[in-house]
Parts: structure tokens; sequence; C-alpha cells
């Protein structure tokens, strides 16, 4: 998982964890909350039905009429009217019933006459309810029935209580807990969306600056060691970068001083090498000095090839590259003459299209070049040789150099042995490149064939 990842997982995580641990106690906000205001719209509704029924000079058919158009509105709570003769008018209210245990129509209210005139609620018995002509209410009672609450209201007239009830259902309050639950999940939603696209923003900024810093390490570990982290960033990262530039520079002048210091050993044995030669040369002519002049003539190769090496003005780094199909070609042209003024058959097989693998282009010409010297040294002459190109389906590119002669044991190829007289180097050159690019170094043999085969990695 990456970093950018983990950051907006984090960030959304967090939101999404306080808003769970506040939507418990909201909830039960929102319940509470929704359960008063339906309880208080429906006193509301049975609080003007009684004052309608005060007024006392209102007759039963008006008063149904009323009742039935308070029932009619959408947002209205079903409203029953018990007069005191026991009639009831309106929509039936569930649980009324067990309000009038005497059965009597009276409701609860029915004995709240305490001056017994008939006038009802007149604490002081004067008769004066203190709004004219309406007669007084009680209190609004609320008792918990099935399915939700039950308001009622008493009011007292000449033939006795006149009880208004009104319903207040727990669907409503379910109903309005639902509405207020929507909108805060679309707020909380939004509140998620906006700690994402923070979350994505601080990220953004975070893994630039740490990407920034690996495509720097990239870069020295391809050999580009003029590369720099810029100075950029929390500070943290600019720490990183700050030790990862140190780092390169420390890298650049330890390779300048390696450079320097085989070059400068490579040219302080060019003297006694010089010596030595001519101490050959003054040896008689025979066969042990013509062996010698060979060896001499090889290490000095071998000494100028150790120079230009360490001399390079470009290191390839940890992962080089080259076109295996031009350089092959290249080669196979420069030795191609030598061949045929020995009389030789040379036959060259390439790939259409070019073909990198992981090696330094020098490097695979001096492990091509020592192979088709090889081939060129220790054959007899009219001796065909062959070199092929081609890519398995492994992805690995082999580069076979065959000639029909008697092959090489497979003892030559350790380095520094051959049973032809010679260094063995070209051989441990070949193995060395092969290996290096992520391959490795084959003796085959086959239809009277012997090849050296360099199975090379791709970049």
């Amino acid at each position: 998982m990456s970093l950018r990842t983990r950051i907006l997982g984090l960030t959304v995580g967090a939101a999404a964890a306080v808003l769970l641990l506040f939507s418990v106690p909201l909830v039960l906000l929102l319940q509470q909350s929704a359960t008063e205001q339906v309880r208080q719209n429906a006193t509301d509704v049975a609080q003007g039905v009684a004052d309608y029924v005060s007024a006392g000079s209102v007759d039963t058919d008006s008063m149904r009429d009323y009742v039935a158009r308070v029932n009619d509105r959408e947002d209205a709570f079903p409203v029953e009217v018990v007069l005191a003769d026991g009639t009831s008018i309106g929509a039936p209210v569930p649980g009324l019933d067990e309000n009038d245990p005497d059965g009597d129509g009276r409701g609860v209210g029915a004995d709240a006459d305490a001056d017994g005139d008939g006038d009802g609620f007149d604490a002081d018995g004067d008769g004066d309810s203190g709004y004219g002509d309406l007669r007084p209410t009680s209190d609004a009672q609320v008792r918990a029935v099935d399915g939700g609450e039950l308001v009622l209201i008493q009011v007292p007239s000449r033939e006795g209580t006149v009880t208004v009830a009104a319903f207040a259902p727990d669907s409503a309050a379910r109903h309005t807990v639902e509405e207020r639950l929507l909108l805060l999940g679309g707020a909380g939603l939004v509140l998620l969306v906006l700690a994402a696209v923070a979350g994505e923003l601080v990220a953004r900024r975070l893994v630039r600056h740490l990407t920034a810093a690996a495509e720097t390490a990239d870069l020295l570990g391809e050999g580009d060691l003029t590369a720099r982290v810029p100075d950029e960033g929390p500070e943290e990262v600019r720490r990183v970068g700050a030790a990862l530039n140190r780092l390169a520079g420390r890298i650049d002048e330890l390779l300048a001083a390696e450079r320097e210091t085989v070059a400068d050993l490579s040219h302080r044995l060019r003297t006694p090498l010089t010596a030595v030669r001519l101490d050959v040369e003054s040896l008689p002519e025979s066969e042990r000095k013509t062996e010698l002049e060979e060896h001499l003539a090889q290490l000095e190769r071998t000494l100028t090839a150790v120079i230009h090496a360490a001399r390079r003005p470009q290191r390839e780094g940890a992962h080089p590259r080259c076109d295996a199909v031009g350089l092959t070609r290249d080669r196979f042209e420069f030795w191609a003459p030598l061949a045929e003024d020995q009389g030789r058959d040379v036959t060259l097989s390439l790939p259409q299209g070019p073909v990198e693998v992981r090696c330094a282009e020098a490097d695979l010409a001096a492990a091509l070049d020592a192979l088709l010297e090889n081939a060129v040294a220790h054959t007899a002459e009219g001796t065909a040789i062959a070199v092929e190109l081609a890519v398995g389906a492994d992805g690995m590119t082999t580069l076979d150099v065959r000639d029909r002669g008697p092959g090489v044991p497979p003892t030559a190829v350790g380095r520094g042995r051959s049973d032809r007289g010679s260094t063995g180097l070209g051989l441990d050159i070949a193995r060395a490149c092969a290996e290096a690019s992520g391959g490795r170094l084959e003796l085959v043999a086959f239809e009277g064939w012997s090849a050296v085969r360099m199975v090379l990695g791709s970049p």
C-alpha cells in the first residue's frame, strides 16, 4: 500500500470515527427532540379544538364539522371530542377508552368542578374564567398508549365535562427523526468528502517531495552522479534529501579517487613492464622468447584496457543498457575481413529491430571481441565462424559465437584458465559481462558447431 493511500485512509478513517462517536448521542437527542416536537404539535391541535369548544355556544353539528376539518389536514393529528353525554365526535383516538374508567363519558377531568356549580375549573367559585364568556380549560395531560402518546384537555360545561383528545403517533416522531438523519447523513458525507480532499492535498504535497527524492536515487543508481534532490518539502523530507545529496557527492569523490588510483597504478606498471620487454628482446631467438613476447603483448593490452576503463568519462551506473543488434553488427564487420582473408565462411544472424540488453556498450564490445579473437586464433584457417543473436521466450537475449573447431572444454571457463596457451582472460571477460547483466556464460555444442553462448539480461 502506497504512502499516499495510507494518508488518505488515515484522514478519512479519523473523520469517520469522529462522526461515529458523535452520531450516537446525536441520534438520542434527535429522538428526544422529535418526540417532544410531535407531542407539542399534538398539544397545540388539542388546545385549538379545546378553545373552540370553550366558546360554549357552539352546537353539536358545527363542532362536528370543525373537528372533521381539523382531521382532514395533511399534517393533522387525530382529534376526538367526547361530549358530556358520552357522544364522540371526530376520529377514534387509540387509548381514549382506557382513560374513562367509569364509562360515563366524562373523562379524567369530570370531577374538576371544585365548587360544584357546573361552570368547571372555577378555582375561586366566582364563575369568572377571566376571558369573558369563554370557559376555562384544563392543562394538557399526556399519557403513553400503544403506538404513541395521548394528549387530553378537559373543558367544563353546564352539562358536564367535555374531553378533547389528540393522538401523537410514534410514526410521526420516527419520520421526523429519519428526515433529520438524512440531512445529518448528507452533512456527514460532505465532511468525509472534505476530509478526503484535504487528505489528498496533504498526501500529494508530501508524496511529491518523496517521489523527487526517489527519482534522484534512481538517477544516482543509473550512474548520473550530478542528480540532486531539491531542497523543498517538510523538514523531515528536506533532511532525507540533504543526506542523499551528501551521499551522492561522496560517491562521486570516491569514484574519482578510484579512477585516478587505478590509472596511476597502471602507469606505474608500465615502467617495469618496459624493462621486462627490453630484457626479453635481448634474449637470443628461440621458441621461449616468442612465447614471452606474446605474454608481454597480452599483458600490455590488458593494462591498456584497465587504463581506458578507469578513465571513462561517464559511468554506466547500476543499470547500463545498449543495443545488442547494432553493436554485434559493428564488431562482426570489424572481424569479417580478417576471417575472409583466412578463407573462413562467416555468417551473421540478427533479429529485426534493436534489442536492448543490460550491458555497457564498451563491456559488451570487449566481450564480443574476445570471443571472436578466440575463434580466429584457436581454430585452423578455413574453419567456419558464425555469430547469432536471438531473444528467448523468457526475455533473455542469447549471443552465440560459433565455430567448426574442436570446441572449448568446460574447464576453460574459470578465471584466467586456458588449455590453448593463452591467459584465458577472453572467456573471463565474456563471463563477467554476462553475469553483470543478470545472465550467464554457457558452452554448447550441436550439429558440428561448438559455441560460446552469452545469455544477457534485459534492462
